[in-house]
């Protein structure tokens, strides 16, 4: 171990320091305060912000800032009037988990069955208010909810029929939407409405 500090001391044997050690030790002591002072004033800067953010930014209470989710299947879009867009892929085989969950973000609970064909056993009125909107273009399905027209303690439950299912069938129907309370247990069936 001396050896190595033999060889570095006979290395610096030539080099001089023309500073004085005091001045070094006063430079060093100088960048420190200036360091210190630079993180107060950053923690300043930064209590300033949160001030701001806190008195003028968005509420706690504000509602959400809207789901866009495009997915191959379908995609979920909220609308700055406080609707909700739906397109649904007949090609693509659809994940009703997946839409369920998107919905939920967006709003609106929903029951998604595929190949399945569900019923309340209530009567619920309103449902034209809360899906106003349906047109079909390219294969894609448009459908437009509006969550706040939904009464209270509903979901919409929707029955989708897939491409292969039942294709000696005549009917042309691709899906069945409708209204039902949350605890309603639904009488569904695999064979096509009529």
């Amino acid at each position: 171990m001396n050896d190595v500090f033999d060889t570095m001391r006979e290395s610096m044997e030539g080099v001089h320091m023309h500073t004085p050690v005091e001045r070094i030790v006063a430079a060093g002591r100088a960048r420190r305060r200036r360091k210190v002072t630079a993180i107060a004033a950053g923690v300043a800067v930064a209590g300033g912000l949160s001030l701001a953010v806190a008195t003028g930014g968005p509420q706690v209470n504000a509602p959400p800032a809207g789901v866009h989710v495009q997915l191959a299947a379908f995609s979920v879009n909220s609308n700055a009037d406080g609707t909700v867009t739906v397109e649904l892929t007949k090609e693509q085989t659809l994940d009703p988990a997946a839409l369920e969950s998107t919905l939920a973000q967006a709003g609106i609970p929903a029951d998604i069955r595929i190949n399945e064909f569900c019923q309340s056993p209530a009567d619920i009125p309103g449902f034209e208010k809360v899906m106003y909107s349906s047109k079909e273009e390219n294969g894609r399905v448009m459908i437009t909810f509006d969550p706040s027209a939904m009464p209270a303690g509903t979901k919409i439950i929707a029955g989708i029929r897939t491409p292969d299912y039942l294709p000696d069938s005549p009917s042309k129907l691709g899906a069945v939407f409708g209204l039902a309370y949350a605890g309603d247990t639904l009488r569904c069936s695999t064979e096509l409405p009529r």
